[in-house]
């Protein structure tokens, strides 16, 4: 049995999330959007968000956060520095900037993928993302051969 998938207002979205956060409770949402491929996948992956102090972000960490103009994100913590933090997409070549500590509204503490939880605080998903921001430098053409090796994968499951 399939499930129906409803599309919702984001604000209506990140006002029930902070409803729920404000409550000590965790919520998710499946992801929308390719600024975080190849970690989180546009209508494919969801995550559980929970509710962070600013003082305990570290580098790495995948918050949910509320720019000046009213949009939300969902990046990884690039840098970190007294009262703010920068952020990046997976999926992008460049820094989205540097946000008061007062514009993150959560943490990302798992995803599902296909059913599958996966613990964003274990050893090994770390390693990965942390590895992945290293190789900053080099993404651009990281992200291109990747790409070209999804789209060699659904045309090679498309011709049987």
């Amino acid at each position: 049995m399939r499930e129906e998938k409803r599309y919702i207002a984001s604000e209506v979205l990140f006002s029930a999330i902070g409803e729920e956060l404000a409550g000590r409770r965790r919520a998710s949402f499946t992801v929308t959007g390719m600024s975080m491929w190849p970690f989180l996948c546009h209508g494919r992956d969801q995550v559980v968000v929970e509710a962070c102090d600013p003082s305990e972000l570290k580098r790495g960490d995948i918050v949910l956060l509320q720019t000046w103009r009213g949009n939300y994100l969902l990046h990884r913590v690039t840098g970190l520095r007294p009262g703010q933090f920068q952020t990046t997409g997976d999926g992008n070549c460049f820094r989205d900037g540097w946000f008061d500590r007062a514009c993150l509204r959560a943490r990302v503490s798992s995803l599902v993928r296909k059913g599958r939880r996966i613990d964003c605080r274990a050893a090994g998903w770390r390693a990965v993302s942390q590895s992945w921001m290293v190789l900053f430098p080099v993404r651009k053409p990281l992200l291109r051969l990747l790409t070209w090796l999804a789209k060699a994968r659904r045309i090679g499951r498309n011709t049987y």
